[in-house]
């Protein structure tokens, strides 16, 4: 246990003196139109986009026994310059909320969760001919202890890597893969490295063929229309079988 005087100077308001954020708070200028050289994709306006995952976050949170989100972006953070290290976690506030609950224990403040495409913007790289930077004006940081705040910045501060929910079929993979693309620092994935990795003939044939890792006999069936496989996977454990058509070919598939 830890007496009065070790314990941390920063000590946690009460409920009835925090302002917990809600949807007012976390949508503004969702009317107003994106920078045209960011190329960053709109939401129609509608602020559900991060209401809902703002609530999904608070779900998550009290399931987990901690304390909700703090609102903090009445007083902006300032002084983040281009060597502070910044972790931009886009999309889904569940999916990387291990992680995010981590970081608040090992970098405080160092890991951003973004939760809709308005709250950042890209600008053209001033380091690297053809690339992006990613800036954040807003986002939900971690601390120790569980302890999460919504706060904005100013000025934004730059993304020194960028991970989140590249998920094909994902309604928020659409307008994370298009924030991350291009971007001039690291990235955790793809929407196209995403469909690779969720195809299971293609991971197989990719263990097999390239790293020559045993995989599980397959035999599978495909319509000529996929093009990213070559006519002979040349692996003996995964057949592969083009259909012209799945309509009348099922003695062909019997056969097989």
């Amino acid at each position: 246990q830890l007496s009065m005087a070790q314990q941390s100077a920063e000590q946690v308001p009460s409920p009835e003196e925090q302002e917990w954020a809600g949807p007012e708070a976390l949508c503004p200028g969702w009317l107003e139109e994106e920078a045209p050289d960011g190329k960053v994709p709109g939401d129609g306006g509608d602020p559900d986009c991060a209401t809902h995952a703002y609530e999904r976050l608070q779900r998550a949170l009290c399931q987990e026994g901690l304390p909700p989100t703090l609102d903090c972006s009445a007083e902006p953070r300032t002084g983040f310059g281009p060597l502070d290290m910044t972790v931009c976690i886009l999309g889904s506030p569940t999916a990387f909320l291990p992680v995010l609950l981590d970081s608040g224990t090992h970098c405080p403040g160092a890991m951003v969760l973004c939760l809709s495409p308005t709250w950042v913007s890209r600008v053209p790289s001033e380091t690297s001919t053809g690339a992006w930077s990613l800036l954040l004006s807003r986002g939900v940081s971690f601390k120790v202890g569980g302890h999460s705040a919504l706060e904005t910045f100013v000025p934004p501060r730059r993304a020194n890597y960028v991970t989140g929910t590249f998920l094909p079929g994902d309604p928020e993979g659409g307008w994370v893969g298009e924030l991350a693309r291009d971007l001039d620092c690291p990235t955790g994935g793809s929407v196209l490295l995403a469909h690779r990795l969720e195809d299971p003939l293609v991971t197989r044939w990719v263990l097999a063929a390239r790293a020559n890792l045993p995989v599980p006999p397959t035999l599978a069936f495909v319509l000529r229309a996929r093009e990213d496989l070559p006519t002979e996977l040349g692996v003996s454990r995964v057949r592969l079988v083009r259909l012209e058509d799945p309509q009348g070919q099922e003695s062909l598939v019997q056969e097989e």
